[in-house]
């Protein structure tokens, strides 16, 4: 009973890591699920979802900064822009990150992976996410 519950935790871990790509030039660990790619958030809707977020054991998620997020970005590539460890990503797409647009209080930056661009949306608008965490 004891070595299947060892299987059973290995294969879930293992699983969970395929949802993760881990940067060692920075230390940080980024969300790579379908959701990345698929689903679109308003600010507050995406950084509830990164603070819910858990992926096998490991919880403890968050925006990213826009500096954390352009950290992701590859600019000798193109459609999209972004390192090609990443399985997800929304080509033509906003990423939302944590870091308030100082011009307005209604504004967050976010990168743009197309060719990762940075630039401000509203709050109120849907935007993709890729959550991180800092690696312990």
């Amino acid at each position: 009973m004891r070595i299947l519950l060892m299987i059973t935790i290995a294969l879930s871990m293992a699983a969970a890591e395929a949802t993760m790509v881990k940067d060692p030039g920075t230390n940080l660990i980024w969300e790579d699920t379908p959701h990345v790619s698929e689903e679109k958030l308003t600010h507050a809707e995406a950084a509830s979802y990164c603070a819910a977020l858990k992926l096998g054991e490991v919880a403890n998620w968050r925006l990213p900064t826009i500096r954390e997020l352009l950290t992701t970005v590859d600019y000798k590539r193109f459609e999209p822009a972004t390192l090609k460890e990443f399985s997800h990503v929304e080509v033509d797409s906003f990423y939302w990150t944590s870091t308030p647009y100082l011009r307005s209080k209604d504004k967050f930056w976010g990168v743009d992976f197309k060719d990762g661009t940075t630039d401000s949306a509203s709050k109120n608008y849907n935007r993709h996410v890729r959550c991180v965490k800092d690696s312990k």
